[in-house]
């Protein structure tokens, strides 16, 4: 018997060729215990040749799951995104589970059109990595239908499952790092205000900074519409041209660290003997530049692993409490942050404040902890 074509062959096929029955063949195809390795083997084998490839919209419609778990990344471009999703895969293939990755570009209405497609495509589960709102409420919805989890977002008295790094925790550890060599002008480079964590790394910068007895007035925070290389760039210039007397930057991802790190040689600053920068996230690059890279650093696999442990619990419906998960992060100190080497007046530094920006509320906010 030739090949008919994909999605033609069916069980019976099988079945006919081998002179078995139809069940054999079922059970051959799921490794049925039952069913002799022999027979298996010669079911797989003539099942290969026919060209034979599982239903699995009938399956689904029998069994009632589909084994697919759906990803909405915000920007799968971005190395937090990329090591997470393999993470995840990884995680969903150790559970026999495969992974549809949509990437909704930071853009909220594709990342609510996803999620319509996803559950039109009725699989098991959804996870969103950086979801376009810090609230739960827009996705509360989902999971009348749908299991799901959030990740990379804090959510407080919501009726789903989150787990996020400690972002407060890793702002402020960034922060205390500079204040500890002795930088008091320190300015903070963040990313969209309605995202979790910028909101979050802002309060623990501020946290850091009110310790050490700098009012908020002169706390100096550049909001940005993304978290690239050429943000940090961007975000550089803004510090040279409107806060000068500023020593020290701390920012929200590596690669703003990095554009900031390039801009600063291009003008002549010398990091870290003039300037100190702490980057955020520990992407594999931080270390191999000159100077290398302080950085806040986090086990993205475990948050990974993690948050599909959390997702299996919601498909199978294991008794839990739908929790928040948060995972510490931790502070490596490289070659990019050293000893203040300037003896400032804070008086002089009193213009710095919040950038004018449509998120100025919202960071005032985040100040107050209120976001």
């Amino acid at each position: 018997m030739g090949k008919k074509g994909v999605g033609s062959v069916t069980i019976s096929d099988i079945a006919k060729q081998l002179g078995v029955a139809n069940s054999t063949v079922s059970r051959a195809l799921r490794d049925d215990p039952r069913i002799s390795v022999h027979v298996k083997r010669e079911v797989k084998r003539t099942a290969a040749q026919l060209g034979y490839v599982p239903n699995i919209m009938a399956r689904s419609l029998r069994t009632g799951q589909s084994n697919l778990v759906g990803l909405i990344v915000r920007d799968i471009r971005d190395e937090f995104s990329i090591e997470t999703t393999r993470a995840i895969e990884e995680a969903c293939a150790e559970h026999n589970y495969g992974l549809i990755l949509c990437n909704a570009d930071q853009d909220e209405d594709k990342e609510q059109y996803y999620l319509s497609v996803l559950q039109q495509r009725r699989v098991d589960g959804v996870l969103i990595l950086t979801p376009a709102s810090a609230a739960g409420e827009p996705y509360v919805w989902v999971k009348t239908t749908t299991p799901i989890v959030l990740i990379d977002t804090e959510l407080e008295g919501s009726p789903l499952c989150a787990i996020t790094v400690d972002h407060v925790l890793g702002g402020y550890l960034a922060t205390r790092h500079l204040l500890e060599l002795g930088h008091r002008k320190i300015a903070f480079l963040a990313g969209p205000l309605h995202l979790s964590p910028p909101a979050r790394m802002i309060k623990g910068y501020r946290q850091a900074m009110n310790e050490a007895g700098i009012p908020p007035e002169q706390q100096a925070i550049i909001v940005a519409t993304r978290t690239e290389l050429a943000d940090g760039r961007t975000g550089m210039i803004e510090i040279i041209e409107r806060y000068p007397q500023a020593t020290g930057m701390v920012t929200i991802s590596d690669w703003m660290a990095l554009g900031a790190l390039d801009t600063a040689r291009q003008h002549g600053i010398s990091v870290p003997d003039n300037f100190s920068i702490v980057g955020y996230d520990d992407i594999p690059i931080a270390q191999l530049v000159s100077p290398p890279l302080t950085t806040i650093s986090y086990d993205r696999k475990a948050l990974g692993k993690l948050a599909v442990d959390m997702l299996l619990d919601e498909i199978h419906e294991h008794p839990h409490v739908h929790r928040q998960v948060i995972l510490p992060p931790k502070l490596v100190v490289r070659g990019s942050t050293g000893p203040c080497a300037f003896q400032h007046d804070l008086g002089d530094f009193k213009k710095i404040s919040v950038s004018p920006c449509p998120c100025s509320d919202a960071c005032r906010r985040a100040g107050q902890g209120g976001i």
